[in-house]
């Protein structure tokens, strides 16, 4: 049996398909979240991807994992098939409260009977708190538009 193929693989705020015309929509595509304090939850990841060349069932697998260590914070999957092998299946994963636990790149990921088929990296920052306001007056650094 043949390696499924994956044609994409994307994380954004909102993915959804669009009852009419049957095409994804796929709005706020990113790879860098920031948090303040460690552990961090991010309230929502959503995930697209689209694969092919799956004939009969096969094991497909969606990871989250840090790089670094391998610490695997997601792990969901099962059997995926498709009456031919040409169809391209096409997907989306809801992720909710996924806690990070410190800075870093960490990996999500599409894995097959255990051979990573695609990965994609997602860099989460420690940021600094925003600046506090400025009392009165205009920023002469700042223009207005």
């Amino acid at each position: 049996m043949e390696t499924p193929t994956v044609n994409s693989l994307l994380f954004a705020d909102h993915i959804y398909r669009d009852i009419e015309t049957r095409k994804w929509i796929i709005s706020g595509v990113f790879n860098t979240v920031g948090f303040r304090t460690f552990p961090a939850e991010y309230d929502c990841i959503e995930v697209f991807f689209q694969i092919t060349n799956v004939s009969r069932p096969v094991d497909l697998h969606f990871r989250l994992e840090k790089a670094d260590s391998g610490d695997t914070l997601v792990d969901i999957g099962g059997p995926i098939g498709s009456p031919s092998p040409l169809n391209v299946i096409e997907h989306k994963i809801v992720l909710r409260k996924i806690t990070f636990p410190s800075p870093g790149k960490y990996w999500i990921q599409l894995v097959s009977n255990e051979e990573i088929l695609s990965q994609a990296p997602l860099y989460v920052r420690g940021v600094d708190a925003p600046p506090k306001p400025h009392s009165g007056g205009s920023d002469p650094e700042v223009e207005d538009d």
